[in-house]
C-alpha cells in the first residue's frame, strides 16, 4: 500500500522503499569492520553452543550472521517488488473501485495481519521474538510512528490519484532518501545515481504538468507519502545498525504499535467507524475477497519491505519500488478509472520509467 524502504512504503501499502547509493553501499571498510558488525541485527538469538573466542581473536563459531550475499540482495529485492504488485492493486481496487471509505481500518487490518502472522510463526517456532520491554518499546517508537504515518499517507494517495501519477510523484522519495542517507548515514549515492535520479523526477514533473485528473487533496498527500517513505526507510536502516534486536521483534513492535496508534485514530476520528459499519458492499463477495487479499498481502509486504531494507539500504529499497512501478504505472492505467490520457503524462511516465531502469543498473551492477 502503500507505502517509499522500511518507504518505498511502502505504499503504497505501501509500500513504501530503499536503496544503494553506491556499489560498496554495505562493503565495509577493513578498519570499521569490527566496530560495525557488533551493531547488525541477529536474526535468531545466540546458540548456547555458539564459542567466542577470547579478545582480539576470531569465534570459531561467529555469533553474527555472515554478510548478505548479492543473490539475497536481488532475491530480497523481487520478493518485495512482487508483494507490492499485489497489494497495490487490491488497494486501488479496495479503495476506488469499490470506494471503500476509510483508509485507516484497510490500514488497520493489515497491521493487524502482520502482528497476528508473526506472534503465531513465533509459537510454532519459526521465528524468534524476544520480550517486549519498555526500553524496547521506547527505541523502536520513532519508526513505527513514522511506519504508521507513511501507510496512511500511502493509502490517501491510492484513494485520490491514479495510479500512473501517484507512482509517478513518489519519485520524489527517491531525492528525499538521498538527502536524508546523507545526513543520517553519511552515504553518497555516485553520479550515475544522481543523473538517474534528476531523470526519474524530470519525467515525473513533465508528466505532472499533462495531468487531466488533477486532484489537489492528492498531491499534498503523496508530498507526506514521500516524506514519510523516505524517513521510514533510514530509520529502519539505522535502527537495524544500531540495535542488537531480532529483525522480527522489531517488524512485531513496529506492526503492533502501529496498530494501536491508528486504532486510537479511528476511535477519535467523528464518524469514521459508524462510515465503515454502513458500507453497502459488506454483503458483496467481490469486495469481500479483495479486502481480505489486501489485508492478508499487507503482512507480506511488510515483511517483505523490512528484508529488503535490512538487507541493502535505504535508497534501495526506494529504487526497487520505482522499479515494481513501471509495471504498476502501465497496467494501472486500466484500474481504477480514474486516469485520464493525455500524450503529455504519457511521455512524462516513460521518461521516468528510463530513470529508474538506468538506476537499477547502477545499483546492482557487478
Amino acid at each position: 500500500m502503500h507505502s517509499r524502504k522500511h518507504p518505498a512504503s511502502v505504499g503504497n501499502t505501501h509500500e513504501t522503499m530503499k536503496e544503494e547509493p553506491t556499489e560498496d553501499t554495505d562493503v565495509m571498510t577493513t578498519a570499521d569492520e569490527d566496530s560495525e558488525t557488533g551493531k547488525l541485527l541477529p536474526l535468531h538469538r545466540r546458540n548456547a553452543n555458539d564459542k567466542i573466542g577470547p579478545p582480539g581473536k576470531a569465534s570459531s563459531t561467529s555469533s553474527m550472521p555472515p554478510p548478505p550475499t548479492q543473490s539475497k540482495k536481488i532475491g530480497t529485492a523481487l520478493f518485495y517488488a512482487t508483494s507490492s504488485l499485489g497489494v497495490i492493486f487490491a488497494n486501488k481496487i479496495v479503495l476506488s473501485t469499490f470506494k471503500f471509505p476509510s483508509v485507516q481500518t484497510l490500514a488497520l487490518l493489515q497491521f493487524t495481519s502482520t502482528t497476528l502472522a508473526l506472534k503465531v510463526a513465533s509459537m510454532l517456532g519459526y521465528v524468534n521474538l524476544l520480550p517486549i520491554s519498555v526500553k524496547g518499546v521506547k527505541s523502536i517508537l520513532p519508526l513505527s510512528t513514522c511506519y504508521l504515518l507513511n501507510i496512511l499517507t500511502g493509502l490517501s494517495a491510492t484513494q485520490n490519484l491514479s495510479l500512473p501519477m501517484m507512482v509517478l510523484l513518489r519519485r520524489a522519495s527517491i531525492l528525499m532518501t538521498m538527502l536524508l542517507e546523507k545526513w543520517m548515514l553519511n552515504s553518497e549515492p555516485s553520479k550515475t545515481v544522481q543523473l538517474s535520479v534528476g531523470l526519474m523526477l524530470g519525467g515525473a514533473l513533465v508528466a505532472a504538468t499533462g495531468d487531466l485528473s488533477f486532484n489537489l487533496v492528492g498531491y499534498v498527500v503523496i508530498f507526506f507519502n514521500d516524506l514519510f517513505t523516505a524517513l521510514n526507510g533510514v530509520i529502519l536502516k539505522r535502527t537495524s545498525e544500531e540495535y542488537k534486536k531480532s529483525k522480527m521483534t522489531v517488524l512485531y513492535l513496529n506492526s503492533l504499535l502501529s496498530a494501536i496508534g491508528v486504532s486510537v485514530i479511528i476511535m477519535l476520528k467523528p464518524g469514521e467507524v459508524e462510515r465503515v459499519q454502513n458500507f453497502d458492499l459488506w454483503s458483496n463477495s467481490s469486495f469481500v475477497t479483495y479486502l481480505v487479499f489486501a489485508s492478508l498481502m499487507g503482512s507480506v509486504l511488510n515483511l517483505a519491505i523490512f528484508l529488503c531494507t535490512s538487507t541493502n539500504s535505504a535508497l534501495t529499497t526506494t529504487v526497487v519500488g520505482c522499479l515494481k512501478n513501471v509495471l504498476t504505472s502501465y497496467i494501472g492505467m486500466f484500474v481504477g478509472g480514474d486516469y485520464i490520457f493525455s500524450w503529455l503524462s504519457f511521455l512524462g511516465i516513460n521518461i521516468s520509467i528510463a530513470g529508474s531502469l538506468v538506476y537499477a543498473r547502477a545499483t546492482f551492477k557487478g
